[in-house]
């Protein structure tokens, strides 16, 4: 009797216990079905939405994606130096600011560089001067000679007496050079000279925005010293791929990129691929041209997708993939338009299709629109 009760007792126990397992694993299925959870009493009719947009899943050839990352560049990027020694007296310009080519940036007080002006400007007025004595003589030399030219035709004066006066305007000449190239030679000071007090006054070279300043009102300005950093706002990805990729991948070859702070992921085709492979890393670099956008700025890390050959998936459409916390489930149209709910395990996501891979089959229908008013269990009507 001892062994009776004891193994009844026991089958009790094992029965408990699996009800309680099959009561927590069917409440949560029961939940995630929806309105159509509820079992159908005898002659009740059951719901019908209609208009309902459904797609068919398909086979479809999808890129194999290698998963890599890069950084955002500028197109073009200039680093402003300086190329005077001095004192910044004012700084125009502030980080994010945008500049036009030939905007003042900071000014550079160089004492030396006004000096240098005003030597060169006072050169070049005493050879002026010299230059206008230079040809007054040269032109009172050239008179003279031409009247002692006439006596000496007439034999009115000796053969000694017209060499001196042709040997004092021969040297009236050349004085007259000599001043006129002092007088370009002093022009030449004096535009060095401007130019080297331009050089006080630091404009931008490009348009561009100010991505980074390197000194302040007060800092001490050396030649070579960066200055300002200002870059175009024409951005591109600049990544790194292994060289066995070489060839696989072209100029045109659509990369799927992730960019920080935008949501989801966008297709840009690749604009540049580096022929040459770096001996050390093993990398050759590609270069994908970025559409102007406010936010973006050189630096930003970014993840991309290169395609590296092809395969077959069961792709389906975005629009029928609905989300239970973390659950993706699709409505399956059934027999006589009534809904299935599946539970799928979704992939590669690739031009507005997603790969399931598990839950569902190629050639299946499923729904697309609706999916606050379906539910498992639920006849549908498609709309035309």
């Amino acid at each position: 009797m001892k062994k009776f009760f004891l193994k009844n007792s026991i089958k009790k126990s094992h029965v408990i216990v699996f009800s309680a397992f099959l009561a927590l694993v069917t409440l949560p299925l029961l939940a995630s079905c929806g309105r159509g959870s509820t079992p159908e009493r005898p002659g009740a009719q059951r719901p019908v939405v209609t208009g309902v947009k459904t797609a068919v899943v398909n086979m479809m050839p999808i890129p194999i994606l290698y998963e890599t990352s890069g950084v955002v560049e500028s197109k073009n990027s200039s680093l402003v130096a300086a190329k005077v020694m001095g004192t910044v007296t004012s700084m125009r310009v502030d980080r994010g600011q945008v500049v036009r080519k030939g905007q003042v940036l900071l000014t550079i007080e160089a004492a030396d560089a006004h000096e240098k002006v005003a030597q060169a400007e006072q050169g070049l007025e005493q050879a002026l001067q010299a230059k206008k004595m230079a040809d007054q003589e040269n032109a009172l030399a050239q008179s003279t000679f031409d009247r002692y030219k006439k006596l000496y035709d007439q034999k009115a004066i000796a053969q000694q007496e017209f060499d001196e006066m042709s040997t004092r305007q021969r040297m009236a000449v050349l004085k007259q050079q000599a001043a006129a190239a002092a007088v370009a030679q002093a022009r030449a000071a004096l535009a060095e000279a401007r130019t080297y007090l331009g050089y006080t006054v630091v404009r931008a070279p490009i348009n561009g925005i100010v991505v980074d300043k390197k000194v302040d009102t007060g800092s001490m300005a050396t030649p070579g010293t960066p200055l300002v950093v200002i870059e175009e706002p024409s951005y591109r990805i600049s990544a790194s791929l292994d060289e066995r990729f070489l060839g696989q991948v072209k100029k045109g070859t659509p990369v799927v990129v992730d960019m920080p702070g935008e949501a989801g992921s966008k297709t840009y085709p690749i604009s540049q691929v580096t022929p040459g492979v770096d001996p050390a890393t093993r990398t050759f670099n590609i270069k994908i041209a970025l559409p102007y956008s406010a936010g973006l700025q050189s630096g930003l890390y970014v993840k991309l997708d290169v395609p590296r050959g092809q395969r077959n998936a069961v792709m389906a459409p975005k629009a029928a993939i609905g989300k239970r916390g973390q659950l993706d489930f699709v409505y399956v149209v059934g027999q006589g338009g009534v809904l299935q709910l599946r539970a799928i395990r979704t992939g590669q996501e690739y031009d507005g299709y997603v790969e399931a891979l598990s839950g569902i089959n190629a050639g299946e229908r499923v729904t697309v629109s609706d999916f606050d008013r379906l539910g498992e269990g639920v006849a549908i009507r498609e709309a035309h």
